[in-house]
């Protein structure tokens, strides 16, 4: 093991196996989406080390810009850089933290008959998106092309995640639950420290999914409130179609 490695991931081990950590390195990660949930979460990805560059990489995309309001939950918002675009903010610090990932991040919005060219060649699919039918079109998506995709959302307290394998049956539970929650982000607004623990769910799961482990939120949908710490799961349907 090179040392720099050794002194960079140290703290890993030995929760991650070697081989783990390998893996990691050379996952290809699509991930959608760079406001509150998406920019914690590609930090994180960066800090495990997903996308070593000659190895693996991670590709992103938003066509937002940063607002004052993005300051109480985006971690790349900083009072600095508002009015600049997310994705130029991604890559300074994500360069800053971790200068051999290779991360491209797109400032564009990815429409969903862009979808398809845009994860191909991924092995994870994740999904930050705070809108339902772009939620929907890029599962629908990622199963053409035989991808895992782990989706979440978050509004106020609440979050949700929940992970679909290529060959899973559609819901319409599934759709119903996220309907139910449309709009929430505005009514409700949405607050760092929820925004943080389901990135962080996020980030557990694509590393399940890349070191070749089961998947922790599959098959169902977990929501998270964190007005009483509470968590209910919703199954949402056989684990695969036949």
């Amino acid at each position: 093991m090179a040392e720099s490695f050794s002194r960079r991931y140290v703290r890993h081990f030995t929760t991650l196996t070697e081989q783990d950590q390998q893996r990691l390195h050379s996952s290809k990660i699509c991930q959608l989406g760079l406001g509150g949930l998406g920019g914690t979460l590609l930090e994180m990805l960066a800090r495990m080390g997903f996308g070593r560059r000659g190895e693996g990489w991670i590709r992103t995309a938003d066509g937002d810009v940063f607002e004052d309001s993005n300051l109480n939950r985006q971690l790349f918002c900083l009072e600095s850089n508002i009015g600049r675009p997310k994705a130029e903010g991604a890559m300074t610090r994500i360069e800053a933290v971790n200068s051999d990932i290779d991360l491209t991040a797109r400032q564009t919005v990815v429409m969903p008959d862009e979808m398809p060219g845009f994860i191909q060649g991924a092995d994870i699919v994740l999904d930050a998106l705070g809108d339902l039918p772009s939620k929907l079109a890029l599962r629908r998506a990622a199963a053409a092309a035989g991808l895992p995709v782990v989706s979440a959302g978050v509004a106020g307290w609440t979050g949700f995640i929940t992970t679909h394998l290529p060959n899973d049956m559609y819901s319409d539970i599934f759709q119903g639950v996220l309907a139910q929650g449309e709009g929430a982000e505005v009514s409700l607004g949405t607050l760092a420290p929820c925004v943080w623990l389901i990135a962080a769910l996020q980030c557990r799961e694509a590393v399940a999914l890349a070191c070749g482990h089961p998947p922790l939120f599959h098959g169902s949908l977990h929501i998270v409130d964190l007005t009483d710490a509470g968590w209910e799961r919703i199954m949402l349907m056989p684990e695969s179609a036949e």
